[in-house]
């Protein structure tokens, strides 16, 4: 297996200790085939049934809940129909369970036994839930406040859940020093290779659940934004395959407050303005993967918009008395979709794809909050 910067050109092979370039720049895994229809594992109903995609391979996989697969549910948004891909409901409830268990098994490949992550929540979960399962040990450093839905989760799991003082920059060193502090192998989701490979599966499966085709928009929360990239990196191999003959337009998701890959798109500096957000799982001052992230969703034709706090709040409500209980940052995907459809952008016709990228359960002292 190959890493490629997408930065200096620099190739390099794999190795458990490499995350980022020499350059300074995020890694990414060099395709080595291209997936073919025909290649689907018909009997394996997880994401591994799109294993002719990966670099990992389906015998390789050891670790597993049967993950993948989340429902792709009706919702209704600004009186237009449209797709809600359930992440919510992967094993650690959410997303982030793609790019966790693709590291875990890579790594469980090579006999590591200690790894560690920084993450603002979800991150952590997902990456516990498998470390549990392979018997690794596992430390997760967190910003000290963090939602004890997701606190709660990641010990319960048996991880060491260390709170840090600072933002996610000052979380994000702490992990990595790690490496020295704890002999951990750093597997930081915002930076790992296989994290991204991993999150492509859910292109792979919302093509097959819109019938073998691609939807006209995917709309999804931007923080470090791996889904945005994940969906990218699937969708453009569907694309190159031959299997779709489009490619959806990705649309980013940011809070008013802190908006680099709104502000990046559109050509102005960034400046961060209110780190206060209910959304807490997108508040990243700048992406490991800005420019690429930028470039993919410009490509696509798509854009970055910012939604407000009370945007985020009401939308959260919407999708709750449709029967969707997620969490706030979650909400931001579906406020944005409200806002694309004014703006023109989003219409009826489009067959239009948001994600639920936690489930609500995450932050339920939030939410209660909320609600009053």
């Amino acid at each position: 297996m190959i890493y490629t910067c997408m930065n200096c050109g620099h190739e390099q092979q794999a190795s458990p200790l490499t995350i980022q370039c020499q350059c300074g720049a995020a890694l990414w895994v060099k395709p080595e085939s291209r997936f073919k229809k025909s290649s689907l594992i018909t009997g394996d109903f997880s994401m591994w049934r799109y294993s002719s995609a990966y670099s990992l391979q389906r015998d390789d996989v050891k670790v597993s809940f049967g993950e993948g697969m989340t429902p792709l549910a009706s919702a209704e948004i600004a009186g237009i129909s449209i797709l809600a891909k359930m992440d919510s409901q992967m094993p650690s409830g959410s997303f982030k369970d793609r790019g966790a268990a693709m590291v875990v098994n890579y790594l469980n490949q090579l006999g590591i036994k200690n790894i560690a992550e920084d993450s603002s929540g979800n991150g952590g979960s997902a990456y516990a839930a498998y470390a549990a399962k392979a018997n690794m040990n596992c430390y997760i450093f967190v910003p000290k406040g963090t939602s004890l839905g997701k606190t709660v989760q990641t010990r319960a799991y048996g991880a060491h859940c260390i709170e840090v003082e600072g933002d996610r920059e000052d979380v994000a060193l702490a992990a990595k020093q790690s490496v020295d502090t704890h002999n951990c192998s750093y597997v930081g989701h915002n930076w790992h290779p296989m994290f991204i490979e991993g999150v492509k599966s859910i292109a792979y499966e919302t093509w097959e659940q819109c019938g073998y085709q691609a939807p006209d928009n995917f709309v999804a929360p931007a923080g470090n934004g791996s889904l945005l990239a994940g969906a990218y990196l699937g969708f453009s191999e569907l694309l190159e395959a031959g299997e779709i003959d489009k490619m959806p337009r990705l649309f980013g998701i940011q809070t008013e407050g802190i908006q680099p890959f709104v502000q990046t798109f559109n050509h102005s500096p960034i400046k961060i303005q209110d780190i206060a957000t209910v959304a807490e799982g997108i508040k990243i001052k700048r992406s490991s993967r800005l420019d690429e992230i930028v470039a993919f969703v410009r490509e696509s034709n798509g854009m970055f918009i910012s939604v407000d706090d009370q945007q985020t709040i009401q939308s959260l409500k919407n999708m709750a008395k449709q029967g969707f209980f997620i969490e706030p940052t979650s909400a931001t995907a579906f406020a944005g979709i409200e806002k694309l459809v004014k703006l023109g952008e989003i219409s009826a016709e489009h067959k239009t794809v948001g994600v639920v990228t936690g489930n609500g359960l995450k932050a339920t002292s939030t939410i209660q909050t909320l609600l009053g």
